[in-house]
């Protein structure tokens, strides 16, 4: 399975869906997030950073700064593509040494971006499904991440869970 879709029925659901992204991931992940304006892209990474030990009060849109990084249990690097030129742009604010890093690497507009972004990455497609109700859309791009996906799907549908 390389595709899972999660549909978040509020913002309750939306947390539990960062939380648990964030435990099945390993280091060095980069996450690639798609939405209109308003997904909900921040407020997705504000959940995982909450899950790694990170105050989300912290966690604010980089669409000025490009680039944020927090520290917790884990390093995030939060970055933001709405503003960039393109492609080589991108590449200039030294994304790729990023994606070499044990930090977690999360990006938003990531569409924006597609060409720089590493082989292997996981994509996290946003819809907007109510008011506060999101369909997350999560692709393992590339192999590696095609185990973090059937996690995701075991931990999220469990009945128990």
């Amino acid at each position: 399975m390389t595709e899972f879709v999660f549909e978040a029925a509020d913002e309750a659901a939306t947390e539990r869906f960062g939380a648990v992204l964030a435990a099945a991931i390993p280091n060095g992940t980069t996450i690639a997030l798609c939405g209109t304006l308003g997904a909900g892209k921040t407020r997705l990474v504000q959940a995982i950073a909450a899950a790694c030990g990170i105050s989300r009060e912290e966690v604010v849109s980089p669409t000025f700064v490009l680039c944020q990084q927090y520290a917790g249990s884990r390093v995030l690097n939060h970055l933001d593509a709405y503003r960039v030129h393109g492609v080589d742009e991108f590449r200039e604010l030294g994304a790729e040494e990023l994606f070499d890093t044990s930090a977690i690497t999360i990006i938003e507009w990531a569409d924006r971006v597609a060409d720089a972004l590493p082989d292997d990455y996981l994509r996290i497609d946003i819809d907007v499904t109510g008011s506060t109700s999101r369909r997350f859309c999560t692709r393992a791009i590339g192999q590696q991440y095609e185990r973090t996906i059937a996690t995701l799907s075991r931990r999220l549908l469990a009945p128990d869970s």
